[in-house]
């Protein structure tokens, strides 16, 4: 019996293991080796205000406004507020963060910011470092389960006590654990081009769903906009912070596709820039984005100028084809400000969590520090958890979801296809209803199936809850946009849409407070 069992090992995850006590037994299950997830990849950096000429209040104006008025606005207080604090202590405890000539951190500028409040590390390498750092911080102090795939959480009583897992092999073993924390990560591998790894198949979501847990917010997808794309494949991300540094989006002749789009024009929030290069795509054929003029391209971003190279493009000389691809789900796992979900003894955080903090978009670069923030406030929730009395929890009586509901296989290949054409960037009524009349939500029984049948049913769940939710908002707002309603309506501002097995259901969200209204 473990103190606490994490299922993933990213940024949120090793966060949270970095901030509990030494003294706790802690688990971490992975699908693979460690540090092969999202983070690891994020060419991004991580938004803080932490220079003289910002603050935290300007950081969560920032956030409210991509948001597009979803976001819970003392959430984001405390996203901005703690964030900073902790950002400025891992700056003193190793976390090696790209500086200036001075040796204070330079700052870049990304998409929707006010201000340049985006730290880097390694150029465009920040999640690769900061796992680096992360699975140093905890390796004294965790047992990894690497390769092993979580298939069905544990319920006795009403409580969540442990995880069912499987190894390469397929021998199946149980992890027991007081505490039991979702940090799966996104569901960018639902779709046909996304940017994530390849372990982002929104498990999180399904085995949360099949335990009882609610979900909400699961219609907002961000599609990030610069995937680079050829012969109609997905070839690596193409960061944000490239058009941070000036680069352009344009047409094959040069002319830039923004114009009169948006004031902002390639800073534009993600959202309104994705929809933007699909249309063309769609209509006038491939999107380019134009960094020929930027200087010090392969310095600065030398991820992205080794990928690039290798699919026979060089940013310096050539222009880069690029269309949106999954990035980021702004929903999740419904969870309380400390990570807590409505299931006792089953706590979320990182992507697969929804807390509210990035409402119907997310600003960029405030993934990895909803990741340090909700990582360390969780791991606090658990210690004061841990010194209260055990809850009595039964021993012998499973109660394991009863439903009798029969799973029929799928082809993941078509339904990744059928998501990227019926819920992907670009939605309607009619084709989301064919999407869920042939993946219709339901619970089934995990255990009574083999592993790869398992794995179809996780991803078909977490598409089937997205398909779901994006059917039920019948308004277009951030991630989330439906050709026949291509406006926000006034009477969906606040409104979340919550789901689970016991149905749908809609609740008020408080998306204003006195320091983030404008």
């Amino acid at each position: 019996m473990f103190d606490v069992c994490i299922i993933g090992g990213g940024v949120a995850g090793l966060m949270l293991a970095r901030s509990l006590p030494d003294s706790y037994s802690i688990a971490v299950v992975t699908k693979q080796d460690a540090g092969k997830g999202n983070t690891a990849i994020a060419q991004g950096g991580i938004a803080a205000s932490i220079s003289a000429g910002d603050r935290p209040e300007s950081h969560a104006i920032d956030t409210m406004l991509a948001s597009a008025d979803h976001a819970d606005a003392e959430r984001v207080e405390i996203l901005v507020q703690e964030g900073s604090k902790i950002i400025e202590r891992l700056l003193t405890q190793g976390l090696p963060f790209d500086a200036q000539e001075d040796g204070l951190p330079a700052l870049g500028m990304e998409g929707a910011h006010s201000k340049r409040r985006i730290l880097h590390a390694g150029g465009d390498q920040t999640g690769k470092m900061l796992m680096r750092f992360l699975i140093e911080e905890t390796k004294h102090k965790v047992t990894r389960f690497a390769f092993h795939r979580a298939q069905e959480l544990i319920m006795e009583d009403g409580r969540c006590t442990g995880v069912h897992v499987s190894d390469r092999s397929g021998k199946r073993s149980v992890i027991r654990a007081h505490h039991v924390v979702l940090a799966t990560g996104g569901i960018g591998q639902l779709y046909r081009e996304t940017s994530n790894s390849s372990v982002a198949t929104g498990d999180g979501l399904s085995l949360a769903y099949h335990a009882g847990a609610i979900l909400e917010d699961l219609e907002f997808v961000q599609f990030h906009p610069t995937v680079l794309t050829l012969n109609g494949q997905s070839c690596g991300l193409v960061s944000e912070a490239v058009r941070g540094e000036g680069a352009f989006l344009v047409d094959g002749n040069g002319r830039r596709i923004m114009d009169g789009i948006h004031p902002l024009m390639e800073l534009a929030p993600r959202d309104v820039v994705a929809r933007t290069i699909e249309w063309h795509w769609q209509k006038n054929g491939p999107a380019f984005l134009d960094a020929r003029h930027l200087s010090g391209f392969a310095e600065r971003f030398p991820s992205i100028y080794g990928n690039c190279r290798n699919y026979g493009v060089d940013p310096a000389d050539d222009l880069m084809p690029v269309r949106p691809g999954a990035h980021f789900h702004m929903g999740g796992v419904k969870t309380d400000s400390y990570g807590e979900t409505s299931v006792p003894g089953l706590y979320a955080v990182g992507e697969v969590a929804s807390t509210g903090v990035h409402g119907a978009n997310r600003l960029a670069s405030n993934s990895l520090l909803e990741g340090i923030v909700f990582g360390k406030r969780l791991a606090e929730r658990i210690s004061a958890v841990m010194e209260q009395p055990e809850p009595d929890v039964g021993t012998t009586q499973n109660q394991q979801d009863k439903s009798t509901s029969q799973f029929e296989a799928v082809n993941e290949i078509e339904l990744k296809e059928q998501m990227t054409r019926m819920a992907g960037i670009l939605r309607n009524p009619e084709e989301l209803q064919r999407f869920l009349d042939v993946h219709p939500l339901k619970p089934v029984t995990l255990r009574n199936y083999p592993d790869h049948i398992i794995s179809q049913i996780h991803r078909s769940t977490a598409s089937s809850l997205i398909a779901t939710a994006a059917m039920l908002r019948e308004e277009s707002r951030g991630g989330h946009y439906r050709t026949d309603s291509p406006e926000p309506k006034q009477q969906w501002t606040g409104k979340v849409i919550e789901l689970s097995k016991s149905g749908a259901a809609i609740h008020e969200r408080k998306i204003k407070s006195k320091e983030t209204v404008l």
